[in-house]
């Protein structure tokens, strides 16, 4: 149970760190003020990255500074209208959350409102805490200490290097991608945050471009990623296949006459001049029918009905058909595959009981050998491969070292070096980044709990 529980980050611990500045603060000084309004700005503008903090800690202060002013101005006019009671001063209060929150908008400065409405009220409504111009002054005080702190605290880091060496392959679901979840918003930020400083990193997937265009629009990948299960090489920020491992024309022709025999329809997935065509004709069950109509609604899927032309590449056939038809396409196919060139992938996902979807790929379109091309197209010389599916055990074994992922499948767990142990995908990204910028006196590759050892 423990296993999948998230790590406490440095930020949680910056945090504390920060807050007991501030409160160490306030005994060295006497006692004097407020506390909380300085825990309370440590705690808020405490941010992962340097430049986050300084926004919010912007707008702290100009929020702080704006309420005050104004709970001051509140204080004063209830003071001298003729009329008495809390309800008075309520209403007051009331109306002026209006120009306080318009004058941050006035100054370009959104991000401020809240925290000015707060300071009006702490100014107007606080309770033994002084005069409305001592809380105002205690307020501004106490906020701008907490945020100089904070600012302090988070700008510290202990020194790292950065290991530019490395090119990073991980799988994608269930690797850094969960069912239900997607990608978490630490992934996300963190990743972007290290590729944005030079990580070489990317992703190795049974899925077809078009299919992670969605999951994959708020990651910044630099190098282009291995999809179709290892057939093609694509360039997510370029939208070009860079490499593809189609299978051959009298291949082509000849899956085509067999299927035709046994009355089976077929999907047939072209890449012509970078885009990804996929031809089909008349349905011969409603489970292909039905994935035609949940696929086709993507604006990066190009469906074409009729035959394909003569150009482009060839990537792979999908037949979706009971279990035991597929058997037979795949004895049927096998038997006249005298050379060895077709390789068999069957999945299940989102197919009706009794049913699979059949891909027929060219027998070297496989991660791996895209992950050998791959390799010759970049600088870094070492490989660190993160695997779960037994179709990554090829990268796993060409890796310098390889990690199996949380969800990884007994066979990945016996090859890999080591073994993670995360929350929601979480593992791999906190791993990338422990490698990527370890601490100068770290060594590499850093033992998790639990080390394989194997290198």
């Amino acid at each position: 149970m423990f296993a999948t529980l998230p790590q406490i980050g440095f930020r949680i611990i910056k945090t504390a760190i920060a807050v007991g500045l501030c409160l160490a603060i306030h005994l060295l000084v006497g006692g004097e003020g407020t506390p909380i309004f300085s825990s309370v700005a440590a705690i808020i503008c405490m941010q992962p990255q340097v430049e986050n903090s300084l926004t919010v800690s912007i707008n702290r202060i100009i929020g702080t500074v704006i309420g005050a002013i104004f709970g001051l101005m509140v204080s004063l006019l209830y003071n001298v209208l003729p009329w008495d009671g809390e309800w008075l001063r309520y209403f007051l209060v009331t109306v002026t959350i209006i120009p306080v929150m318009y004058t941050t908008l006035l100054i370009k400065k959104p991000g401020a409102a809240a925290l000015a409405c707060v300071a009006l009220i702490s100014v107007n409504l606080s309770v033994g805490m002084g005069t409305p111009f001592e809380c105002a002054w205690n307020r501004s005080v106490e906020t701008s200490m907490g945020v100089l702190v904070c600012l302090a605290v988070n700008v510290f880091q202990l020194p790292r290097r950065r290991e530019k060496d490395i090119l990073f392959v991980s799988g994608f679901d269930d690797a850094i991608f969960m069912e239900g979840v997607g990608i978490s918003p630490y992934s996300m930020f963190e990743l972007n945050e290290v590729l944005r400083q030079g990580l070489a990193f990317t992703i190795a997937t049974e899925r077809t471009p078009a299919n992670l265009m969605a999951d994959l629009q708020e990651i910044h990948l630099k190098h282009p990623i291995i999809a179709m299960d290892g057939a093609v090489l694509y360039d997510m920020e370029q939208k070009r296949y860079l490499k593809c491992r189609g299978l051959s024309t009298d291949m082509v022709v000849t899956i085509e006459k067999t299927l035709k025999e046994m009355d089976v329809h077929y999907f047939l997935n072209v890449v012509w001049q970078d885009v990804l065509l996929i031809y089909h004709k008349d349905f011969k069950n409603e489970e292909e029918k039905r994935l035609y109509e949940r696929a086709r609604l993507s604006p990066h899927r190009n469906y074409v009905y009729g035959d394909h032309p003569n150009e482009g590449t060839v990537v792979y056939f999908l037949v979706v058909v009971p279990e035991y038809q597929a058997n037979k396409i795949e004895q049927a196919l096998q038997a006249l595959d005298t050379k060895g060139e077709l390789h068999f992938i069957r999945e299940y996902n989102e197919i009706s009981s009794g049913y699979c979807s059949l891909k027929i790929y060219n027998a070297r379109a496989t991660k791996e050998e895209m992950l050998k091309y791959l390799r010759k197209q970049v600088p870094q010389k070492k490989l660190v491969v993160f695997g779960g599916k037994k179709s990554e055990l090829g990268m796993m074994e060409l890796a310098d070292v390889s990690y199996a992922t949380e969800k990884a499948v007994p066979e990945i767990v016996d090859a890999a070096d080591y073994r993670l142990r995360g929350h929601l995908g979480d593992e791999v990204v906190r791993k990338v980044f422990h490698l990527y910028e370890p601490l100068i006196w770290q060594k590499l590759p850093i033992p998790l709990r639990n080390p394989k050892g194997k290198k």
